[in-house]
């Protein structure tokens, strides 16, 4: 379950709700119309991830990372990766991948305009596991990745960036 913040505008006295409602930048006119550009958009970009061959269905990042080194051990050269979702982060997608020894996890947040990760939109799912692949040896890829972490939920549910541990 997800808890969506839904911004009431210009309610008039006695009415029961706003006549524009507001999630981060976007205005709805109704809720129907929430329901059609923002969560039912949002709900097709999960059934890609959670059908895609790199998705792999966990209860803990623990159990990911045991996944993953296990393909690791298999062949050390390759670089393995995979996608989970877990509860404790809702709306969000999970990257995890072993270039050399320590595990990597990153957050892409799922939104209706497609998957939110570095600071740009990518869409479908197959172009952004493409973008991952020919950017995360870059400079400015690592210098991204050890200025975020995960998110955390704060008061009201929105969601904040933590200081990233010191390794990963």
């Amino acid at each position: 379950m997800v808890h969506i913040d839904i911004k009431e505008l210009e309610k008039a006295p006695g009415a029961n709700i706003g006549s524009k409602l507001q999630i981060s930048d976007e205005t709805y006119e109704n809720l129907q119309e929430i329901v059609e550009r923002y969560i039912l958009p949002c709900n097709r970009s999960l059934r890609e991830v959670t059908n895609h061959q790199k998705f792999q269905k966990c209860n803990d990042l623990d159990e990911l990372k045991k996944c993953l080194e296990a393909e690791k051990t298999d062949d050390n050269s390759r670089i393995p990766y995979k996608f989970t979702v877990l509860e404790k982060y809702p709306q969000y997608l999970i990257l995890a991948y072993i270039p050399k020894k320590d595990i990597v996890k990153e957050f892409i947040k799922v939104k209706p305009r497609g998957y939110f990760f570095h600071h740009q939109y990518h869409y479908p799912f197959q172009n952004m596991i493409n973008w991952f692949k020919e950017q995360f040896r870059t400079k400015e890829y690592q210098r991204y990745l050890r200025k975020t972490g995960s998110p955390q939920m704060a008061i009201g549910g929105v969601p904040q960036q933590k200081p990233p541990p010191s390794t990963h």
